[in-house]
């Protein structure tokens, strides 16, 4: 409905104005996965002054989700799956960065947050990481979930999250109300104003080498593969 061509029809509101001079490969990589982000991080208010644990940094949700809590305030932790996202995510701006195939992930947040643990998770697999989201986030805290793909039928430790009165909150970016749409635009719009939000773009091609561009995606690449229509 639209992949890969060179115009699309759709309702004038979803048309959304960017900053002067952003470009091109910039505005391809928002959408879906920026309003994600911002859902996932704002949905319950500010985050500013608080530590919020994203899970995944170096992915595109992730990576906006850490551009976005630390432009308001937050002290960001992530975790990742190897040095070369551990990079990724330093870039984005998290505080603090842990790959969780060689460290004890909740030890490491325990250290870091003196035994207290997080406000809120910006959660990649839920099923996978609860029992390490129950162990980590502070009573009355967020766990913002938009995935779930190893374990998409989790067992749910609900005594761990309800001692604590947690707030466990699933996000789909293609059912926001119209209000917080327009939340999300207001705020991405003027973070991408303020040079506080860029995506990662791992490589760009042209229309005639989309297929090669799949490839690229399909290999793993870190960030966004952006296909560009000659102007």
């Amino acid at each position: 409905m639209g992949t890969c061509a060179e115009f699309v029809a759709l309702p004038a509101e979803q048309a959304v104005r960017l900053p002067d001079g952003t470009p091109f490969e910039i505005g391809a990589c928002l959408g879906v996965p920026a309003f994600t982000a911002h859902f996932a991080v704002f949905a319950d208010g500010p985050v500013g002054g608080q530590v919020v644990l994203v899970s995944g940094g170096a992915g595109a949700v992730g990576s906006f989700a850490i551009q976005l809590a630390k432009h308001d305030g937050a002290t960001v932790i992530t975790t990742v799956s190897s040095g070369e996202k551990a990079a990724e995510a330093r870039r984005a701006g998290a505080d603090h960065v842990m790959n969780y195939r060689a460290e004890d992930v909740v030890a490491k947040v325990m250290e870091l947050t003196d035994g207290v643990g997080v406000d809120r998770i910006i959660e990649v697999d839920f099923g996978a990481n609860v029992a390490i989201d129950a162990a980590l986030i502070r009573p009355n805290g967020v766990i913002a979930s938009y995935s779930s793909t190893r374990v998409p039928e989790p067992v749910f430790p609900y005594y761990p999250l309800a001692y604590k009165g947690v707030t466990l909150r699933l996000v789909q970016a293609y059912m926001l109300p119209a209000r917080l749409r327009a939340k999300g635009t207001e705020d991405i719009c003027a973070a991408l104003g303020k040079g506080a939000l860029r995506p990662t773009i791992a490589n760009t091609f042209p229309l005639a080498e989309t297929a090669a561009a799949h490839l690229a995606a399909e290999a793993g690449a870190i960030g966004k593969v952006v296909v560009v229509i000659p102007g």
